[in-house]
């Protein structure tokens, strides 16, 4: 009874995911984002002179380097946009987006650091710089083994049959849409709570629990397909990255930087280790026992001995 709606969810999932891929909404993108920042920083500017009071939601504008804080949290919302369309295709791509993600807000810590300088004076901005040059480096940190993670990753279907896989990469399209959904719940919430009470925090932390929930669901459902040991245990490790990304969201400074460079070490192991005993030890074919009778002994066939038997078989 639910293929009608599986259906209907692909669908649409397919149409949105086309829209937010064009070139033309790309240029869209752009310009907003850099007409939002260019009014942030005049709005800073003529605030910090004295032109306009800074009183309620002006009083978010104190400075023109609000602008690039304000500029980086939108660039983040169109990178999760960016995620979920990402969602149902890979699991593996996903995950790493979701550690360019991380790589991008401890960029973005930097940049709100760079905010609170408000004069060139060394006694007053050492601990400023200091800070700034501390996310700086674990972002760098993480986009590095971001691009090596993707290097040794590799792809591997889930399911075999044809059908099965249809109905299951359906089934993650409905999921990735509930969260799209939930996303823009989110986003409307932090609207109206900068609206109302003049300030802006991002609730990434929200999201990532809503991407815990929704993968451990996902993993849940591929069980119907697939009992393979190694790849449910690389799944479930991708989730346990993904709850490492979560906790670093809510830790205090620093700390959150060296959870997320564990997490992706972590995943870099993870994977490493997958691939090498997928290329040594786990069989892509299913392996059969025929039984020699003039030998009188069982012996485990090749692919090609499978269906030479098989053939003698009819």
């Amino acid at each position: 009874m639910f293929v009608p709606l599986y259906q209907q969810a692909e669908n649409l999932f397919d149409h949105l995911h086309r829209r937010w891929e064009t070139a033309a909404m790309h240029r869209w993108i752009s310009r907003l984002l850099a007409l939002l920042f260019l009014g942030a920083a005049l709005l800073g500017w003529a605030v910090e002179k004295g032109w306009l009071p800074g009183r309620g939601i002006l009083g978010f504008f104190s400075t023109p380097f609000v602008a690039i804080e304000l500029a980086f949290g939108l660039l983040l919302i169109t990178e999760i946009f960016s995620l979920i369309f990402v969602l149902p295709v890979s699991v593996a791509r996903s995950v790493g987006k979701q550690f360019e993600l991380l790589s991008l807000i401890f960029i973005r810590y930097a940049f709100k650091e760079f905010s609170h300088i408000h004069q060139l004076d060394w006694a007053d901005m050492k601990h400023v710089i200091v800070a700034m040059f501390i996310y700086a480096f674990g972002s760098a940190v993480v986009f590095a083994l971001v691009g090596l993670l993707y290097k040794i990753q590799r792809r591997v279907r889930i399911c075999e049959s044809f059908a099965e896989d249809r109905y299951f990469r359906q089934f993650r399209k409905l999921i990735a849409l509930l969260i799209l959904i939930a996303f823009i719940v989110i986003l409307i919430h932090d609207f109206n709570v900068f609206f109302l009470e003049h300030r802006y925090v991002p609730s990434f932390h929200d999201f990532y629990v809503i991407l815990i929930f929704s993968d451990i669901l996902i993993l849940l459902v591929s069980l119907r397909y697939s009992l393979d040991y190694h790849s449910m245990y690389r799944y479930s490790g991708y989730i346990l990255a993904t709850i490492f990304i979560r906790i670093a969201l809510t830790s205090p400074p620093y700390v959150n930087m060296l959870i997320g460079l564990g997490g992706i070490v972590y995943l870099l192991g993870l994977t490493w280790t997958y691939n090498f005993f997928l290329n040594r030890q786990i069989k892509t074919y299913p392996q059969k026992i025929h039984y020699y009778s003039k030998q009188k002994k069982f012996k485990t066939l090749k692919p090609y001995e499978t269906q030479r038997n098989r053939k003698k078989t009819f």
